[in-house]
C-alpha cells in the first residue's frame, strides 16, 4: 500500500482538485497528506497512465479466463457469508466451541464487527465480484467506489484491534529532497515516530515512482499476464465439478447456521460443519 501510495503525480489533480506539485518531495507530502484525510482515491490517480492500463487489463483478462459460474457463484457465497454472519452475530460472538474467550477479548470483536461486515460485504458486491464486472473493470471507478470503502474499513479494524495504524506510517514530520534530475530523485523521509528513510524514485509519465517499483513494474505485469493467459478451459472444465461440490457443501453449511434459532442448535451446526470445512481448506 506504501508503495503504492509513494506513486506521486509529477502534476494532475486528484477526486477533489487537489493540485499535487511537480517537486518531487512535495509531491510525495500532498498524496500522503490525501491519504490520510481519507481521500484513497489518490492512489489511482498518482499511478501513471500506462500503470493504469496495464491493472485494468490484467482485470480484464482475468475476467475472460476465469469460468464465469464458479467465479460468480464463489463471490455470491462469499456475500451469502457475511450475511449469515451479520444475522447470527450474538451466537458467533457467545460461542464456547472455540474456548471461552475474555469479556474485553469479546467488546473488542462486537465493536469491530460492522467493519469486518463491511468489508467482506463490500466486496461481493463491487465490480470485481463478476466475471462481467471484471471484463469491464475501471480501476478510477472502482478506486472512486470501493476502494476508499476497503480502506476505510481496514482502518477502523487496525484501530479496534490494537495493531498498529498503517495509516500512521504516512505521517511524515518532514520531507526533503536530498538530490534530484529531470526522471530521478532521492528523498529524505523522517516519520512521526522519529524514524527516517531514505527513498530513490524514478519519473515515469509525468508521475514520481518509487525506483524499484519503475524496474519490476513490466516484469510483474508481463508474469501476471502469462499466468492468465496459461489458464486452460480444459482443464478448468475437469476440475469444475469437484470445485461445484465444495462450494455446494459451504452453502449448505451456511443454511444449517443460518436456521439456528438458539446457542445450542447454532453450536452443533459449526461442530458438525468443521470436519467438511478442514476438509476443504485441506483440498
Amino acid at each position: 500500500m506504501v508503495a503504492l501510495l509513494l506513486t506521486a503525480c509529477g502534476a494532475g489533480v486528484s477526486s477533489t482538485e487537489v493540485t499535487i506539485p511537480d517537486e518531487p518531495s512535495a509531491a510525495v507530502q500532498t498524496i500522503a497528506d490525501e491519504m490520510t484525510a481519507g481521500n484513497y482515491s489518490m492512489l489511482w490517480r498518482a499511478m501513471p497512465a500506462s500503470y493504469q492500463a496495464d491493472v485494468n487489463a490484467i482485470a480484464q483478462l482475468a475476467g475472460a479466463k476465469v469460468d464465469p459460474e464458479i467465479y460468480d457463484r464463489s463471490f455470491s457465497l462469499l456475500g451469502r457469508f457475511a450475511e449469515v454472519a451479520d444475522k447470527q452475530k450474538s451466537y458467533i460472538i457467545n460461542t464456547k466451541l472455540g474456548g471461552e474467550q475474555p469479556a474485553e477479548q469479546l467488546a473488542k470483536i462486537e465493536a469491530a464487527w460492522p467493519s469486518m461486515i463491511g468489508f467482506v460485504q463490500t466486496i461481493a458486491t463491487s465490480s470485481i465480484s463478476s466475471t462481467a464486472g471484471l471484463q469491464a473493470f475501471d480501476g478510477h471507478v472502482f478506486s472512486e467506489q470501493i476502494l476508499s470503502a476497503l480502506f476505510k474499513y481496514s482502518k477502523d479494524l487496525a484501530v479496534l484491534s490494537g495493531e498498529d495504524n498503517p495509516f500512521d506510517g504516512l505521517e511524515f514530520d518532514s520531507l526533503k529532497t536530498l538530490e534530484s534530475t529531470d526522471t530521478t530523485a532521492v528523498l529524505e523521509m523522517t516519520f512521526a515516530d522519529g524514524d527516517v528513510e531514505t527513498e530513490a524514485f524514478t519519473k515515469v509519465e509525468n508521475r514520481w515512482v518509487p525506483s524499484e517499483m519503475a524496474t519490476h513494474w513490466s516484469t510483474e505485469m508481463a508474469d501476471a499476464k502469462a499466468q492468465l493467459e496459461g489458464i486452460s478451459s480444459e482443464e478448468m472444465a475437469k476440475k469444475k465439478p469437484q470445485i461445484m461440490g465444495m462450494i455446494t457443501m459451504v452453502d449448505g453449511i451456511l443454511t444449517q447456521l443460518e436456521s439456528a434459532q438458539t446457542q445450542e442448535q447454532f453450536d452443533q451446526a459449526l461442530q458438525g460443519a468443521m470436519m467438511p470445512i478442514g476438509m476443504l481448506i485441506m483440498q
